[in-house]
């Protein structure tokens, strides 16, 4: 594998990451430099050439050309990226700004004095919050922010959730991203611009800052703003608008693209801000705005047709959604080109999709953008309609989750979530653990997961059903073991006085204390639980082997329940040296859930 490999495809994927995440992130991931020579040019934008063919060759081939794997010179990528139609130029005398991406427009109204909108904006945007007086909530995006603001201010402006899936406001919130210009909007009338430097989703850091509304909602998609622009003569509002073609007065958070902010910047104040990007954060938050509610709301709402005759779903988008799924547990590039989608995926639609319906694999592969959790690469998104399968073949585009949906697929509880989801919704009549086991997913099947030492939860056993003479016979094998803390186990225990949380047993075993310590989320594959006090209990042996094989689950009220009738066996018997983590207990249940079980 090589250069020869990237497609196109493959390199419009990787600009459309590197936009997303920015230059410096973008290289930073991946473990490329700055480019010194070779610039890849596209839409007026300039990228690191070798860093965009590395990337590229990931999802062209899904392995990644690493910095130290090829030459970045004119014979080598340079060649490829134009025989491949791009232009790149040499970019060696060029003076580098750290601005590569054009900025966004986001028109934000600043809210009237019903929602506290005056207030809020000179508090928290004019005046801004001190870091230290919202650390304890901030969480990991302390670091991020501390090194935006060495002052310690920091400028912020929320909005709050909407449940609707395409409007304005949903739209600017999932394609918003850092480095965007932010126009505050009040009395129809522009008043101030400032720019995003960070984004991140934080509801206590919202109810710190700015509290709740009437209906007891708060502002909890966020941005950390640069400098903020108080226009001296308010800017009248329905001339930029017009041009926008956005109704006035402005109701909702809205977002226009970097050509359209070109056709409108005349009509404001020159900005004092240099045109520089903000500097790095530690991370890439979430920019979408994208959560977990919102995500499974979508995997919930699938466009799926109905055949003629049967009232069932289509099985086609849910069964690609798993698979994508699958890939991100894996740990998987989330993006795939066409011929490993068609490969993976068609026999899973011929095994498990509906009864009489056709194997095809480009309906999913292109449909599924409806969602808005999916993105294709390669072919113009503005197509009316599908292409035919040769395109496919012919151009080998890429598609799968897009970044913010992948990003919150990596939460192992929102993950399973998913997958819970979206049987649930389409595949409840599906072997599930036939289906599990194809895409990767079979340690769904138990709360331990699968170990490494034993991925099919089976030892090998002979195949010869005549009855064995003699010693039983050994195989020499080689295997792998997760690292258990024994010493938070022994205190899990101790805490307890070995007495089981369940039932209240203490065993005796050779004159010796017994009883046994059970991860609420697994530590095998796919639950990747942490080996912590806070995800342990104190069980004897009965009820370990139930609560890992979802036979039993703790419910909300911390009541032990049977997960076949729902019937109550007692209250979880607490400690209080021993804090249980609420969201261990909710995955557990949730994987009781997926598993066919009644657990609430």
């Amino acid at each position: 594998m090589g250069l020869g490999d990237v497609t196109r495809a493959g390199v419009l994927a990787a600009v459309e990451e590197c936009q997303y995440l920015g230059r410096e992130n973008f290289r930073r991931r991946y473990g490329f430099g700055r480019a010194m020579a070779y610039e890849l040019v596209l839409d007026e934008n300039r990228y690191d050439s070798k860093a965009i063919a590395g990337v590229a060759h990931l999802y062209a081939v899904g392995d990644l050309l690493p910095a130290d794997g090829f030459s970045g010179g004119a014979r080598t990528v340079a060649h490829r990226l134009r025989a491949l139609g791009f232009t790149v130029e040499d970019g060696s005398a060029l003076t580098y700004g750290p601005q590569q991406v054009p900025p966004q427009l986001v028109l934000q109204p600043r809210g009237g004095a019903r929602d506290r909108g005056p207030q809020n904006f000179a508090r928290s945007v004019r005046q801004g919050i001190p870091i230290a007086d919202i650390k304890d909530v901030l969480g990991g995006h302390a670091d991020a922010l501390a090194t935006l603001y060495p002052d310690g201010i920091v400028r912020l402006w929320g909005s709050t959730p909407t449940t609707r899936v395409n409007n304005e406001k949903a739209k600017a919130l999932r394609n918003r991203r850092v480095g965007d210009d932010v126009l505050f909007y009040a009395e129809n009338h522009f008043i101030a611009r400032a720019r995003i430097l960070h984004l991140f989703n934080s509801l206590p850091v919202a109810q710190a800052v700015w509290g709740t509304d009437e209906d007891d909602a708060t502002w909890e998609h966020i941005m950390a703003l640069g400098d903020v622009e108080e226009f001296p003569t308010r800017v009248p509002a329905v001339p930029v608008l017009t041009s926008l073609n956005v109704p006035a007065p402005l109701r909702s958070l809205t977002l226009r693209s970097a050509e359209d902010y070109r056709r409108v910047v005349q009509l404001f104040p020159q900005s004092r801000q240099q045109a520089t990007a903000p500097p790095p954060a530690t991370f890439p938050d979430a920019s979408s705005g994208l959560t977990s509610s919102e995500l499974l709301d979508r995997i919930g709402a699938l466009n799926t047709h109905r055949h003629p005759g049967n009232r069932a779903p289509s099985r086609h988008q849910p069964l690609a959604l798993l698979w994508a799924v699958s890939r991100i547990a894996a740990g998987k590039p989330r993006l795939a080109p066409w011929s490993c989608f068609r490969a993976e995926v068609s026999p899973l639609l011929a095994e498990f999709g509906l009864s009489g319906s056709k194997v095809t694999p480009e309906y999913p592969f292109w449909h599924l953008k409806g969602s808005d959790l999916w993105e294709v690469h390669g072919i113009e998104s503005d197509a009316s309609f599908m292409p035919q399968p040769g395109t496919f073949n012919k151009v080998q585009p890429v598609a799968g989750l897009t970044h913010a949906a992948a990003e919150l697929l990596q939460n192992p509880l929102t993950r399973l979530e998913a997958v819970a989801k979206l049987y649930s919704t389409y595949l409840d009549d599906v072997d599930q653990r036939e289906l599990l086991s194809r895409v990767g997913l079979a340690g769904y099947a138990t709360a331990d997961g699968l170990l490494d030492d034993s991925q099919d939860g089976r030892g090998q056993e002979a195949s010869d059903e005549k009855r064995a003479t003699g010693p039983t016979g050994r195989r020499e094998s080689t295997s792998s073991r997760l690292i258990r803390d024994a010493a938070i186990a022994n205190r899990v225990k101790e805490l307890h006085g070995h007495a089981c949380q369940v039932c209240g047993t203490r065993l005796q075993y050779k004159h010796s204390p017994y009883s046994e310590a059970a991860h609420i989320r697994g530590l095998g594959s796919p639950h990747d639980g942490p080996d912590e006090l806070q995800n342990l209990l104190c069980l004897c042996p009965n009820h370990h082997v139930l609560f890992d094989g979802l036979e039993i689950y703790i419910d909300v009220d911390g009541v032990v329940r049977q997960a076949h009738g729902d019937e109550p066996l007692g209250h979880l018997r607490r400690h209080a040296g021993h804090h249980i983590d609420e969201a261990y207990l909710r995955y557990h249940r949730t994987l009781c859930e997926l598993n066919g079980l009644t657990t609430e």
